[in-house]
């Protein structure tokens, strides 16, 4: 495996292991909030011994998912700055001492009247570093056109189940409210709006910061997917009985083909994101992703 796709990897698994660990020693954390104002733990009368037990192992295994969490970030994090130093470091010189045959022949007598040549310093040539593909090789740009392709796909796909899911929820008595077309639509163009944004960025100017969310946009979702598409389709097949809540695994396995694409056209073009723009570009599609549910809720409070 070369230096860019251990890096990715590696970047990519620092930004999930951090949702992970903030999500779960949230969650112990909350529950440990809870059984402490309703078991009645402050007070000083007799407390339930199980209830205690969860408490204390609540608060445990939120302080020991984050330990392991940092241990497991660092270690990451160290074969990141390794690697990088490797990249860096300049080939080794031969040995002065060491003379080549050329340097062993004698040199050629000087003229008496031949001024001394002074030697001139190596003029610097500065290093240019594309952020954008200026030309692009047909293979290349046949590589951004199937992205943008499968990004349109998925938003399509969003689109069409968000509008399944509004019919369902105006039909449905499972469902606890009953929104309307403009709060489904509004809903829908929220969700898809990072790819839609990276779409006309692709097609703009694919540089070092749209191959960056190329690639955190489809990871981010499908660990979000995992859980949430995970507890939907348990939900609704036990208590709804109905199948067509598998329908929610075709933008899951687009994210997936989308983050497949992005990759393959990173190599083509040759423009490698470094790790510092996935991880910055991971952390503005998490907290987007994080503050659009209570973003929704209150527009939907507001129109009331």
């Amino acid at each position: 495996m070369d230096r860019f796709a251990s890096n990715t990897l590696r970047t990519l698994a620092i930004v999930a292991i951090s949702i992970f660990v903030v999500i779960g020693s949230l969650v112990l954390l909350l529950l440990a909030l809870c059984l402490g104002m309703f078991g009645g733990l402050g007070s000083p009368s007799h407390h339930d011994p199980q209830t205690v037990k969860v408490f204390y192992g609540s608060i445990l295994g939120a302080v020991l998912l984050v330990i392991i969490g940092v241990l497991s970030i660092a270690k990451l994090a160290k074969g990141i700055v390794h690697e990088s130093s490797i990249s860096q470091t300049p080939a080794l010189q031969p040995d002065s001492k060491s003379l080549s045959p050329a340097s062993s022949l004698p040199l050629p007598p000087r003229p008496p009247d031949a001024q001394p040549s002074v030697a001139q310093p190596p003029i610097p040539h500065p290093q240019v570093t594309r952020d954008a593909v200026t030309h692009l090789s047909p293979a290349s740009r046949a590589a951004i056109h199937t992205l943008v392709l499968a990004i349109a796909a998925q938003i399509a796909a969003q689109l069409a189940i968000g509008i399944l899911g509004w019919q369902w929820a105006l039909h449905s008595t499972f469902a606890a409210f009953r929104p309307s077309l403009l709060s489904a639509l509004v809903s829908a163009f929220a969700s898809n709006l990072p790819y839609l944004v990276l779409l006309f960025s692709l097609l703009r100017k694919p540089g070092r910061r749209a191959f960056a969310y190329s690639l955190a946009i489809p990871s981010l979702l499908v660990l979000f997917g995992t859980f949430g598409n995970s507890a939907t389709i348990f939900y609704l097949s036990r208590f709804v009985h109905s199948s067509a809540s598998f329908l929610l695994l075709i933008p899951w396995a687009l994210h997936i083909f989308i983050f497949y694409l992005a990759w393959k056209a990173i190599r083509l073009t040759g423009i490698l994101p470094n790790p510092a723009r996935i991880i910055l570009a991971a952390v503005v599609v998490f907290f987007y992703y994080s503050l659009l549910p209570v973003l929704l809720v209150a527009l939907n409070f507001l129109r009331r």
